[in-house]
């Protein structure tokens, strides 16, 4: 199976605790996956960059970011679903645990909703 390690620091491997940041390449916002004691530096090294090349920086909003996050574990779990893996189905699902729990997190985030104007 592929380890998804940090980007910024490759020591950490982010497949069940990832937090979604962006960078600018080329002057167009792009999402990355980091893990936690990279998130505060990558959203300043974000910050500066927009600054630096008179983009507007607005703070990634926290839903779009859970949806990107959604997207990332289901990703991890689609990956263990590949019939080539030779996993029997308890080794299967001992090696998926953690995401699936990172993943129920979110959707139960996601399923918030603000309560209608009174």
């Amino acid at each position: 199976m592929r380890i998804y390690r940090c980007p910024r620091c490759r020591a950490e491997d982010i497949s069940a605790d990832a937090h979604p940041t962006r960078v600018l390449d080329n002057g167009l916002e792009r999402v990355v996956f980091v893990c936690r004691g990279c998130y505060r530096a990558a959203e300043l090294e974000f910050r500066i960059a927009c600054e630096a090349a008179d983009v507007v920086y607005a703070p990634l909003p926290i839903r779009t970011g859970l949806q990107q996050l959604r997207d990332f574990y289901a990703e991890r779990i689609a990956e263990y679903d590949d019939p080539d893996i030779l996993m029997d189905e308890t080794e299967r699902f001992a090696a998926t645990q953690r995401i699936r729990q990172a993943l129920a997190d979110v959707e139960r985030r996601l399923a918030i909703r603000p309560l209608p104007p009174t």
